[in-house]
C-alpha cells in the first residue's frame, strides 16, 4: 500500500488525477443533490435539472481544483474564461449524453454516463489548458 502511495506521489499526473477524483466526488455529490432536489422535490424537468446541477458542481470544481489539484496562484480573468469555455463544451456533451440515455429509462444511467464523459473532458482541459 505504501509503495502504491509513493508511486502515485511521484507521478504528477496520477497524483493530480487522484486529487481531482476526490474533489470530483464532492462535485458529483453536489450535482446529484441539486439534480434530484430540483427534479423530485420541485418538479423541474430532468433536462433543466441536469443543467443547473452541472453548474453547481462546476463551481465547486473550479474553486477546489484551482487551489488543491493544480495549485494555481493565478487570479487572472483568463483562467476563469478558459474554465467557463471548457465547461460550456463539457456541458454540451454532458447534456447530449444525459438526454440520449434518458430514452433507456434506467434510473442512474443518464447521470452516470454524462458524468463519465465530463470527467475525461474536464480533467484534460483543466490540466493542459485552464490551469497549465
Amino acid at each position: 500500500c505504501l509503495i502504491i502511495l509513493i508511486t502515485i506521489k511521484r507521478n504528477k499526473t496520477i497524483f493530480q488525477f487522484s486529487k481531482y477524483s476526490l474533489i470530483g466526488l464532492t462535485s458529483l455529490t453536489i450535482d446529484f443533490v441539486v439534480y434530484f432536489t430540483l427534479q423530485y422535490l420541485f418538479g423541474v424537468s430532468a433536462s433543466l435539472s441536469k443543467v443547473v446541477s452541472f453548474i453547481f458542481g462546476s463551481l465547486n470544481s473550479f474553486i477546489l481544483n484551482r487551489k488543491i489539484t493544480f495549485n494555481s496562484k493565478d487570479r487572472n480573468l483568463g483562467q476563469l474564461v478558459r474554465f467557463i469555455s471548457l465547461y460550456t463544451v463539457s456541458l454540451f456533451f454532458n447534456s447530449i449524453t444525459h438526454n440520449y440515455f434518458l430514452d433507456y429509462n434506467v434510473d442512474f444511467l443518464p447521470i452516470i454516463s454524462a458524468t463519465i464523459v465530463s470527467v475525461g473532458i474536464n480533467f484534460s482541459g483543466q490540466k493542459y489548458w485552464v490551469f497549465k
